[in-house]
């Protein structure tokens, strides 16, 4: 099967960038061309120089002075309170002169059993063998995640409202019409992973944290540009950290948190700010969430080539294992019907369908029993100029769906020089058959990467795009279209003739 992208529209050419889709085809502008297709959004330009991460790493005073004086046993404790049990038999073993002979070879053979015991859990669990920094760059749907000028971004499920957290690991909160941007902080706000804002609610905002998640009210109404910490819930548990991925119950206060370095995903119920886990040994730590927009469903997917979707009646599941790699990105239809995902090392797009009648309370694992190869996005030439040389596709990073299903936005990993230029974004079909449509290329200006996408899930005039772009602009791209289902309802409404059929009183026999 070839790239599904050699039958994509070429992209915009060099100094043009993609202003909307209209009439079914992206239309682009010069970059020149200060214009924006959507009125009173919020006019995002972040500071890449002072959002980027810093990475310093500060050594001991005590490091540049030589230890002249100083016993082996204080070295070791020393060691020890630095770098722990390893580091404390490294400096013992290092000093065979100045301790017994059976001491050294004691603290050697502790040593090697520590090490082969470490190489062991690192590869059984390869999160575990990563910083924090490398923790989030895997296993967060950023691209460049070192270089990114955000962190996460979400927008509000019912209003045009937008946070987006930074590099200094704040919380910006943006509105349309509004000049008001309420900046959250908290002492314990810090490497922020993922924000949910929570549905059928207008101020309840979740943040991923290192150490804990936070649960911030924000009121539309207050004046306040930086909230105190009395509007922010902490829900902590030992040993879930880093906590990268949370997802809302639709329909209920319950959220859902889960982390690389722990293997239960919790379920917390946040007024009470209590957590069941969901426990299942089986494939490691839990990276990624997704619930699918009717609550039925559940996806978890951890760091092995394992993931699961639960049923959250009853709290059954089914497994999806003896994949190529692990899941990477994924997201549902808005029915709930239809599951997308990718996998690390494939350029490819799967999809899972569940039948009309699964999921209704009773556990019924009513699937196709196998996931569909949907899309072939291995990497291409898309130039449309010979003195170009841009490409497109490869290892998917992340994808999106819209709220009305017919739109599906893919971004890609990074190449070996750091560049992600281009968003493809497909015309999706659900009924009768499931099918992805080329659409066409996001470009923005020359020189930028994407680094993050996600959908408005209000937009009432078809779809809206928004790509926070290397630069530290966020772009918002607009879909002109009618929904199908706009078109059936308005095609249900349509007048027919009057007759005496017509005129029949619906209580008559």
């Amino acid at each position: 099967m070839s790239s599904i992208l050699l039958q994509f529209p070429p992209p915009p050419r060099r100094s043009h960038v993609t202003a909307l889709e209209q009439e079914g085809q992206m239309k682009d502008v010069p970059e020149s061309v200060a214009f924006s297709c959507v009125p009173d959004y919020p006019d995002i330009i972040l500071n890449t120089e002072s959002s980027i991460r810093v990475a310093a790493r500060c050594e001991s005073a005590q490091l540049a002075f030589l230890s002249h004086g100083q016993t082996v046993w204080k070295r070791a404790l020393h060691s020890w309170y630095r770098g722990g049990v390893v580091c404390s038999l490294e400096e013992i073993t290092e000093s065979k002169d100045e301790v017994p002979g059976w001491m050294s070879s004691v603290c050697q053979t502790a040593l090697s059993c520590l090490q082969k015991v470490i190489l062991l859990k690192e590869s059984l669990f390869p999160q575990m063998g990563l910083s924090r920094d490398e923790i989030l760059k895997k296993y967060t749907p950023v691209a460049n995640w070192f270089k990114s000028p955000v962190q996460a971004l979400a927008w509000h499920p019912h209003v045009t409202k937008l946070a987006v957290a930074l590099k200094d690991d704040s919380v910006h909160v943006y509105s349309a019409g509004s000049s008001l941007n309420p900046i959250l902080k908290h002492k314990l706000q810090k490497q922020v992973a993922d924000l949910a804002w929570k549905p059928l609610s207008g101020s309840v905002l979740a943040v991923a944290c290192e150490s804990c998640v936070l649960i911030w009210h924000v009121e539309p109404t207050s004046l306040a540009v930086r909230p105190s910490s009395s509007t922010v819930q902490v829900l902590q548990s030992p040993g879930h950290s880093p906590v990268t991925s949370l997802a809302w119950d639709p329909y209920s206060s319950h959220l859902v948190s889960a982390s690389p370095c722990h293997s239960s995903v919790l379920v917390w119920d946040v007024p009470m700010e209590t957590a069941i886990p969901l426990k299942r040994n089986r494939g490691g730590g839990v990276a990624h969430l997704s619930y699918s927009p009717d609550g039925t469903k559940l996806l978890t997917a951890t760091t092995s080539s394992l993931f699961r979707v639960w049923e959250t009646h009853h709290w059954q599941w089914e497994v999806w294992s003896q994949l190529s790699g692990r899941l990477t990105a994924s997201c549902w239809s808005p029915d709930g019907r239809v599951l997308l995902f990718a996998m690390e090392g494939e350029s490819a797009l799967y999809a899972i369908r569940y039948a009309e009648d699964s999921w209704l309370g009773q556990g019924n694992m009513s699937t196709a029993g196998s996931s569909v190869l949907l899309a072939d996005v291995s990497q291409v030439c898309v130039s449309s100029d010979s003195r170009e040389d841009v490409k497109a596709g490869g290892a998917v990073k992340s994808i999106m769906w819209d709220s009305t299903g017919e739109r599906v936005a893919v971004m890609f990993q990074p190449d070996e020089l750091g560049n992600n230029s281009l968003v493809a974004v497909f015309k999706a079909m659900i009924h009768p058959v499931l099918e992805l449509i080329p659409s066409g290329f996001v470009k923005g200006k020359t020189g930028e990467s994407a680094h993050h996408i996600a959908f408005q899930p209000s937009f009432s005039d078809g779809a809206l795009l928004s790509v926070v772009w290397s630069s530290g602009r966020v772009g918002y791209i607009p879909i002109m279209f009618v929904p199908c289902q706009d078109l059936q309802r308005r095609q249900g409404f349509s007048f027919r003739p009057l007759n005496s059929s017509t005129l029949k009183s619906p209580y008559s026999p």
